[in-house]
């Protein structure tokens, strides 16, 4: 099956720093979200932002910081999403989207 191209996804970080994304507007218990956007968008400016060579993780973030110092990661690179492309906005924006139509 092909994939949907311009389907808006949510990209979400757990607790660890690891950063997952998938279609729709939502994100599970345990998680932050981070942005919203198409994947064609969220790819490749997580490549550039949060590829580790292994897998997506938040900079600098790990399971043994502070709460504060974990959110504080997260903000960075959400911050740093969010502009980046026309097609990555805020999770705020994608709920918007999402509930108007």
């Amino acid at each position: 099956m092909a994939r949907q191209t311009g389907e808006i996804m949510t990209a979400w970080v757990d607790r660890t720093g690891r950063i997952e994304w998938h279609p729709g507007v939502g994100f599970p218990d345990g998680t932050l979200p981070l942005c919203c956007g198409t994947r064609e968008a969220i790819k490749p400016a997580m490549r550039a932002r949060a590829w580790n060579g292994h897998e997506y993780r938040v900079p600098g973030m790990d399971d043994t910081m502070t709460d504060q110092q974990a959110f504080e990661a997260v903000e960075k690179l959400r911050v740093s999403l969010n502009g980046s492309s026309k097609d990555i906005f805020s999770y705020f924006s994608g709920m918007n989207r999402r509930d108007v139509g």
